[in-house]
C-alpha cells in the first residue's frame, strides 16, 4: 500500500511544552511554515506560503490511504486543526496514521527522530543546525513578528525536507506495529483526545495557597539561617549552610533529605530547615500550575499518556503525569478530602493555609493530598475506576507456575482464604496466616520487593516506603524465607536468564521458558532479541550481546547486555557496560534474570489492561484515563455500575487461561486512589 510521508514546521505564540499539543494546534496564532511530503520512494516535495495541497496528496488522504509521520499525534493535530479549517484540506483520521516514533518505542529504540536514526544506523541523519533554526522560528521575534527572512525560510524548508527523508528511511528500517497494536494506538489517540476534566476554580485557589505558604516558609528559612539562605530554591546555599552547622550532607535530593532527617543527633535548626525545604519544594504542587496551563478552554487536559513509553509496552505519563501523583498521607479518608475541598472553597488562601496547618500539620502536604481530587467528572457525569488487584504478583505466579500461590489468590478471590500479604507473612514466620496479622506489613514489603530477585537492599528500600524498620540481618533472613517458599519463581529467574543468553548465542533458535500455557519464547532476529509473550506480542532488546561482567559480590559471569535509553536517574541504577564517559542517552547495559522477569511480568499485566480497554469501549464505558493497572471511565450519572465495569475488566483473555484476576473499583465525582 502506498505511504504518504509528511512533516510539518509550525510557528505559534503558544509554548508547545507548556500548553500541550491540543491547545497549541487550536491556538489562533498557530500556523504552518511548510509541510514536506513524499510518496513511497518518490521525490520529496514541499508546500509553503499558501499551503496548497496538490491533488496527489489530497486524493490519497480522501481515499483513506496511509500517512506516516514521526510523532504522528502532532501532525494529526496540526493537519485537522490548522490545515483543514484554514486551507481546506480533507480531514485526516487516526486510523490512517502510522507513527515511526511509536514503532521505534516498540522496538526499544529512542523516540526522537535524531536518536532513532542514529541508533538504527541509517544513512539519512537529522539536520541539527536546521533544528536550532526551527526552535528559533517556531516562536515570535522578541519585538514581535515572525522570523520570515527569505534565507531563513529556505533553510527551514531544507530542514523539513530532510526530516521527511530521515523518517522515510527509518520507516524502512524498523518493523511496523502489529494490527492489534496499531488498533491499540488508535484507541490510545481516542482516549488522549477525550482528555480529563479538572476543577479549575479549586486549582486556582490552591495555587494562591501555595504562593502564600512559599512566602511564609521562605521568611522562616531566612530567620533560621540568619538571611544566609533567602529562598528554599537556593539549593547550593542551603547545602553550604547545613554543612557549616557541622552536618555532613552531599545535597538536597529527596533521599539526602530523608537520610538527614532520620539522624537522631540532627540540630533542631537544621532539622527545621530541611523540613521547610521538604515542604516548600514538593514537586507535586508544581502540577497545579501545569494543570492550569495545560487545560483546554473546555476545562480538559489532553495527551497525558504516551503509548509504549516503556520497553515493556506500558504507557508513560506526559505533562501533568497522573501516574506519579503522590499517595495521600494526611487526608486518610474521602471524607477528609471533601472536607479539605470545602475549606478551600470557603476560606481565603491565608486562612486555608492556617486551617490546614492546625488540623493536619502542613498546608503543602494537604494540597498534595488533594491533587488527585483536582481531576473531576464533567457536569452530569461520574468517574468509575476499576483497578486490577495485585496484578503483578498474580502474573508472576502464573508465569512461573507457583501453584500454591495461584491457589491462594483464587481462594482469596472466592472468599475462602486470607489475603496474600498474610499468607506470605505466615510462611515467613512459620505460622498460620491468622496468627501473622502483626506481621502483615512485612509480608507486604516482601511481596513487593522480592519477586524480581531483589535482595536486602531492595527489601530495605521498600520497607522504608511502608514504615517498616528491620536490621539488614533480619531482612536477609526474610529474603531467604521468601525464596524458600517460592521455588518455582526462584527457578524461573535463572531459567529466563539462561533462555535469553541461549537465544543470543544461537541466533534464529527459539527457546521457550515458563509454565505450561504461560511460556515465553526468546529468539534473535536481525539486530534484536525478541521475547514473545503469551499474548503474542513481543518485547524487544536492541543489539544484544553476551559480555563478561563483574557481579556485586565480586564474581565474573556472562551476562546478557543490550542497548537502551537511560536518563540521568536510570543511569545511577543500571549496570552500564559501555564507556562511562558516554554523554548521550543510548547506553549498553547488562541485565539479569530478575530484571528480565520483571519486564515480562509488567508486559503481560499491560496486555491484560490493553485488552480490557477495548472491552470497556465496546460496552459503553469511555475511558478517559488509565494509571498503571487502573482504568477510569467517565459516564452519565444514570449509566453503568462499578460492578459491571469491574466484571468487564476481570474477563480473562483466552491466552491467559488459569490466571486469577481480581478487580476493585469505585464511583464518584473526583479521582482518588
Amino acid at each position: 500500500m502506498t505511504h504518504l510521508h509528511i512533516d510539518f514546521e509550525t510557528r505559534s505564540e503558544a509554548e508547545l511544552t507548556e500548553v500541550g499539543t491540543d491547545n497549541y494546534a487550536r491556538h489562533p496564532s498557530t500556523d504552518v511554515w511548510c509541510m514536506a511530503y513524499c510518496m513511497d520512494d518518490g521525490p520529496t516535495y514541499l508546500t509553503a506560503d499558501d499551503m496548497f495541497l496538490p491533488s496527489l496528496a489530497r486524493d490519497h488522504v480522501r481515499k483513506g490511504n496511509l500517512v506516516v509521520a514521526h510523532n504522528a499525534a502532532f501532525e494529526l493535530a496540526i493537519w485537522n486543526n490548522v490545515c483543514v479549517p484554514r486551507y481546506g484540506w480533507p480531514p485526516l483520521k487516526p486510523e490512517q496514521m502510522r507513527d515511526t516514533m511509536v514503532m521505534a518505542y516498540a522496538l526499544g529504540l529512542p523516540g526522537s527522530l535524531e536518536n532513532a536514526a542514529a541508533a538504527t544506523g541509517i544513512a539519512q541523519q537529522k539536520d541539527l543546525a536546521g533544528q536550532r533554526l526551527m526552535l528559533q522560528m517556531c516562536k515570535p521575534k522578541p519585538g514581535g513578528g515572525w522570523w520570515d527572512e527569505p534565507e531563513k525560510k529556505e533553510k527551514l524548508f531544507d530542514y523539513c525536507r530532510q526530516d521527511v527523508e530521515v523518517e522515510r528511511a527509518l520507516d524502512k528500517r524498523i518493523l511496523p506495529l502489529s494490527p492489534a497494536e496499531q488498533a491499540l494506538w488508535v484507541l490510545d489517540r481516542r482516549i488522549n483526545e477525550r482528555g480529563i476534566a479538572i476543577g479549575r476554580q479549586a486549582i486556582e485557589r490552591a495555587v494562591a495557597v501555595v504562593l502564600v505558604e512559599q512566602d511564609r516558609l521562605n521568611a522562616e528559612l531566612r530567620a533560621i539561617t540568619g538571611n544566609f539562605v533567602g529562598f528554599v530554591t537556593e539549593v547550593a546555599r542551603l547545602t553550604k549552610w547545613i554543612q557549616q552547622q557541622g552536618v555532613a550532607i552531599d545535597g538536597l535530593a529527596k533521599a539526602d533529605v530523608l537520610d538527614a532527617l532520620a539522624l537522631d543527633d540532627l540540630p533542631d535548626n537544621v532539622r527545621r530547615a530541611l523540613e521547610i525545604r521538604q515542604e516548600a519544594g514538593k514537586s507535586s504542587t508544581a502540577k497545579l500550575n501545569a494543570m492550569l496551563k495545560g487545560a483546554s478552554p473546555d476545562g480538559r487536559i489532553r495527551n497525558t499518556k504516551q503509548y509504549h513509553g516503556a520497553n515493556t509496552g506500558r504507557w508513560a505519563g506526559r505533562r501533568v503525569q497522573p501516574d506519579n501523583f503522590p499517595r495521600p498521607t494526611l487526608l486518610k479518608t474521602e471524607e477528609d478530602v471533601e472536607e479539605a475541598f470545602a475549606a478551600l472553597r470557603r476560606l481565603p488562601p491565608e486562612r486555608f493555609a492556617a486551617w490546614a496547618r492546625m488540623f493536619h500539620g502542613s498546608a503543602m502536604h494537604v494540597l498534595a493530598d488533594m491533587l488527585r481530587g483536582m481531576i473531576v467528572a464533567a457536569k452530569g457525569h461520574d468517574l468509575i475506576a476499576a483497578d486490577f488487584a495485585n496484578i503483578e504478583g498474580r502474573v508472576l505466579a502464573w508465569l512461573a507456575g507457583e501453584k500454591w500461590k495461584l491457589k491462594a489468590f483464587a481462594d482469596y478471590d472466592a472468599g475462602k482464604g486470607p489475603d496474600l500479604y498474610l499468607v506470605s507473612a505466615g510462611r515467613i514466620y512459620g505460622c498460620e496466616p491468622a496468627e501473622a496479622k502483626p506481621h502483615r506489613q512485612i509480608g507486604k514489603v516482601a511481596e513487593l520487593a522480592l519477586g524480581y530477585q531483589g535482595g536486602v537492599g531492595a527489601f530495605q528500600q521498600m520497607a522504608k516506603t511502608y514504615g517498616v524498620k528491620l536490621s539488614d540481618e533480619r531482612a536477609g533472613e526474610i529474603k531467604d524465607a521468601w525464596r524458600y517458599y517460592h521455588p518455582e519463581i526462584l527457578a524461573y529467574w535463572y531459567a529466563v536468564e539462561a533462555a535469553a543468553i541461549g537465544a543470543v548465542r544461537n541466533p534464529g533458535a527459539q527457546i521457550e521458558v515458563g509454565a505450561k500455557g504461560a511460556a515465553v519464547k526468546f529468539r534473535v532476529s536481525g539486530s534484536f532479541l525478541f521475547c514473545k509473550l503469551p499474548s503474542g506480542r513481543c518485547i524487544a532488546y536492541p543489539y544484544p550481546q553476551i559480555r563478561e561482567i563483574e557481579t556485586p559480590w565480586g564474581e565474573c559471569k556472562d551476562a546478557l547486555t543490550y542497548k537502551t535509553v537511560l536518563d540521568s536517574t536510570a543511569r545511577k541504577k543500571a549496570k552500564i557496560v559501555d564507556d562511562p564517559t558516554n554523554k548521550g542517552s543510548w547506553w549498553r547495559i547488562a541485565t539479569y534474570g530478575g530484571s528480565l522477569v520483571e519486564n515480562i511480568t509488567q508486559a503481560v499485566a499491560r496486555d491484560i489492561l490493553a485488552e480490557s480497554l477495548f472491552r470497556l469501549e465496546a460496552r459503553g464505558y469511555p475511558v478517559v484515563m488509565h494509571v498503571h493497572d487502573e482504568a477510569v471511565a467517565e459516564v452519565p450519572h444514570d449509566f453503568g455500575s462499578v460492578e459491571e465495569m469491574s466484571a468487564i475488566m476481570a474477563e480473562v483473555p483466552a491466552w491467559a487461561k488459569g490466571l486469577p484476576v481480581a478487580v476493585e473499583g469505585w464511583r464518584g465525582g473526583r479521582y482518588r486512589k
